[in-house]
């Protein structure tokens, strides 16, 4: 009897289903062979067992005694190997795998199951209070797509971070929409599209069955956002000097920085003071327009207006450069000047130094233990060097972003 860690035995048929089809189709497909599904896939086999992604202690430790040693050092041989190393691998060993129907769900329920549901518990806030369809599902959507994509801030995971964020605040209703949104990505692959609805209906069943005021919520809640849209929005309007966007993730969260910039472009623009991203906000973006204005004082701006300001950026970087400038000797106002002639000076001064050491007549092992003493010395100093100049970049760059608008 099969183990499944507690996920539903439906959501266990799924994710089966979705990555072999069916017992006779995987003795006829897969069984004899590693695959290379996708370019950041590894050499694949048995139930989506993706071999390039494990290290070769881990294959060994999930295939050990269920496979003989010959195809035991194939598999092995995979570990690592992603891109056109992973299909030539697929290529080279074409036929040199057998792996029975019985051995490949015996891995996927005792070693993929458990250690994926070890990721979702540490990556989701919130999974365990999850029924076991509504669990499963996430796990079939961590196997497919990488469980790091539920952190990942690129707009191809946008719908995964929220659907994290949904299971922390418990608002479990908008996730079928998040599963359904993500077909966008594959729009000419019918199975992965497939695979998402059947999650989604999953899902739906299992607020049904074990979270009712959530199902309540299903037929009043809207359907999200497309990232693919969102990210463009954010796109454009960090072109036009709307920083505060912030970062292009495809993320459009209720009174956020997106919908913040989305108002101010409105109200500058004479729209209508609504977040919403409809046609009349797309149409006008697409037109051609200078950048939004910089006032004169923030273009002309210095660290010292920054510093009046409270910036915590540069309150920062001036402790640093103070703890930099006492190791360095201390000095509290290092300059790039001072710090050439800190090279200089102590190039210099270890040289002399060496000079001054031998000629005391000291034994060979005195002249090397205060040679490393003097060493070790500039050293010290030398910390407090990088210490000031990487302060300094954080200043500077600082500056321009203010200087340029992106940061208030």
């Amino acid at each position: 009897m099969l183990d499944l860690h507690g996920i539903s035995r439906a959501a266990f048929d799924l994710i089966v289903a979705a990555e072999v089809t069916s017992q006779a189709f995987y003795n006829k497909r897969y069984r004899t062979v590693l695959e290379h599904p996708s370019d950041n896939s590894g050499p694949t086999g048995a139930i989506g067992y993706d071999f390039g992604t494990q290290t070769a202690a881990k294959i060994r430790a999930d295939w050990s005694g269920r496979v003989n040693d010959a195809m035991l050092k194939v598999l092995v041989g995979a570990a690592g190997l992603r891109g056109d190393r992973a299909a030539a691998y697929c290529r080279k060993t074409q036929g040199m795998i057998d792996i029975p129907w019985d051995v490949a769900l015996d891995v996927f329920s005792n070693h993929d199951v458990p250690r994926y549901l070890a990721i979702c518990r540490r990556l989701l806030p919130g999974f365990d209070e999850l029924s076991p369809d509504c669990a499963g599902v996430i796990l079939s959507i961590a196997f497919n797509r990488d469980a790091s994509g539920f952190s990942k801030l690129d707009p191809r995971y946008a719908e995964m971070r929220q659907i994290k964020a949904c299971i922390s605040s418990g608002d479990l209703a908008k996730i079928p929409g998040l599963i359904r949104s993500m077909k966008r990505l594959w729009p000419n692959e019918r199975g992965l599209r497939d695979r998402r609805d059947d999650e989604a209906a999953l899902f739906e069943h299992g607020l049904i069955e074990a979270h009712p005021l959530e199902a309540a919520k299903l037929p009043s809640t809207p359907a999200p956002s497309d990232p693919d849209q969102v990210a463009h929005v954010q796109a454009r309007l960090r072109e036009l000097g709307y920083f505060d966007v912030g970062q292009v993730d495809g993320e459009q969260s209720p009174q956020g920085r997106t919908e913040g910039m989305i108002l101010a472009y409105r109200n500058e623009h004479g729209l209508p003071l609504t977040p919403a991203i409809d046609e009349q906000l797309l149409a006008e973006l697409a037109k051609p327009q200078a950048p939004r204005h910089v006032a004169e004082t923030r273009v002309s701006a210095t660290v010292e207006d920054l510093r009046d300001q409270g910036s915590q950026t540069i309150a920062l970087t001036d402790q640093a450069k103070s703890w930099a400038g006492k190791i360095f000797g201390g000095s509290t106002g290092l300059t790039g000047a001072s710090i050439l002639a800190w090279i200089t000076d102590n190039a210099t001064r270890a040289s002399a130094a060496k000079d001054a050491v031998g000629g005391l007549g000291l034994t060979p092992v005195a002249i090397e233990a205060i040679a490393i003493g003097i060493v070790a010395l500039v050293v010290v100093a030398g910390v407090g060097v990088l210490v000031w100049f990487v302060a300094n970049q954080l200043e500077q760059r600082r500056l321009a972003d203010y200087r340029t608008g992106k940061h208030a």
